[in-house]
């Protein structure tokens, strides 16, 4: 009975490997090598899910790899390594980026673009090229072992205040390409959050600016090749547009993965009452989030704590991470909520 008090399941967060700018494929090695070590089993996400909702016993020392976005370095090198050593492996597919194409041969894929340019090339030209395809994915559940479920059908980003932080051409998040359409240099960027989590504010391009878009005199020359004004969404107009972005993506990662049981990702980690009770209505049975804090019994299923892995976190980082939130009371100590930023 103590054991099962004080154990607690890590989920770790990793994105593209072996990338410029990713997580490098050796250091990630490395990690592996410490998960090993410490004696820590990976499990499924639907195993995890079966303890926290009281269908399966925590009867071992768990941890459980996550992988978001599905990059295409994924496809080369973190499954096959996975699966030489035997651990397992959960990956979060945007669907919208997902090409009908069967499995590519890992040695002919070249030229791997980090995580955050293949978003933009995704976005801007509607170049899926760096995100693993349909026939991967299958490959990844049905040859490899792997799991996979939803990341959104898009990732999409919003503007969440009116605070200009740059323009397109000085300071653009890769979102940028999703909120623009046709973005020019000298359009203004503010403050990007996840526009499933935010309301946030949405440019209606060539109409006059008002003051729903407040710029600073020292700014107003970006707005002089054409006129932005960007509008507040209701609550009602978010809660349709994560209800559509869920269903759609539900019915597709479902189609792949042919499960019953359906989990889900929050883009950046953030997340609220609202597009969570979206999520539901959806269909989808839990959620992975960025907050650090317990995974065991009892632990809400759409509330999935997870420690981000930082691209250039070494071995000793991690190994300390593990040893602090291997058990319960460590990671109840050393917790971190991670949900809607406060506008």
């Amino acid at each position: 009975m103590f054991n099962k008090i004080i154990r607690n399941i890590p989920v770790l967060c990793y994105h593209d490997m072996g990338t410029p700018g990713g997580h490098d494929l050796e250091a990630f090695k490395k990690h592996l090598d410490v998960i090993q070590e410490l004696g820590f089993q990976t499990i499924t996400a639907s195993h995890l899910y079966d303890i926290i909702t009281g269908q399966k016993k925590l009867n071992g020392k768990y941890i459980v790899l996550t992988f978001d976005g599905c990059h295409i370095s994924n496809w080369v090198y973190t499954i096959p390594l996975l699966a030489r050593l035997n651990m397992h492996g959960v990956f979060f597919a945007v669907t919208d980026f997902i090409e009908t194409a069967p499995p590519r041969e890992p040695e002919s894929i070249r030229n791997l673009a980090k995580l955050s340019h293949a978003f933009r090339m995704a976005l801007k030209d509607n170049d899926y090229s760096q995100f693993m395809n349909l026939g991967e994915l299958k490959a990844a559940i049905q040859d490899f072992g792997m799991e996979v479920y939803s990341h959104t059908s898009r990732h999409q980003g919003c503007f969440i205040n009116l605070q200009q932080t740059g323009t397109v051409a000085t300071n653009a998040h890769w979102s940028i390409y999703g909120i623009y359409n046709n973005p020019q240099p000298e359009d203004p960027v503010f403050k990007i959050g996840s526009a499933y989590a935010y309301n946030g504010y949405w440019p209606e391009e060539n109409v006059q600016c008002s003051t729903e878009a407040p710029i600073n005199s020292h700014e107003e020359n970006n707005f002089q090749t054409r006129a932005i004004k960007l509008q507040p969404r209701s609550d009602e107009e978010r809660y349709k547009f994560c209800l559509n972005d869920f269903k759609r993506s539900y019915e597709l990662i479902k189609e792949i993965n042919k499960s019953n049981l359906q989990l889900f990702c929050w883009p950046w980690g953030h997340f609220d009452k609202l597009c969570t009770q979206a999520l539901k209505e959806a269909g989808f049975h839990g959620a992975f989030t960025l907050e650090r804090f317990r995974n065991g019994p009892g632990t809400n299923p759409f509330r999935i704590h997870r420690i981000g892995v930082g691209r250039k976190k070494d071995e000793k980082w991690l190994r300390n991470r593990l040893l602090m939130h291997g058990a319960s009371i460590g990671s109840m100590i050393f917790f971190k909520f991670f949900r809607k930023k406060a506008k």
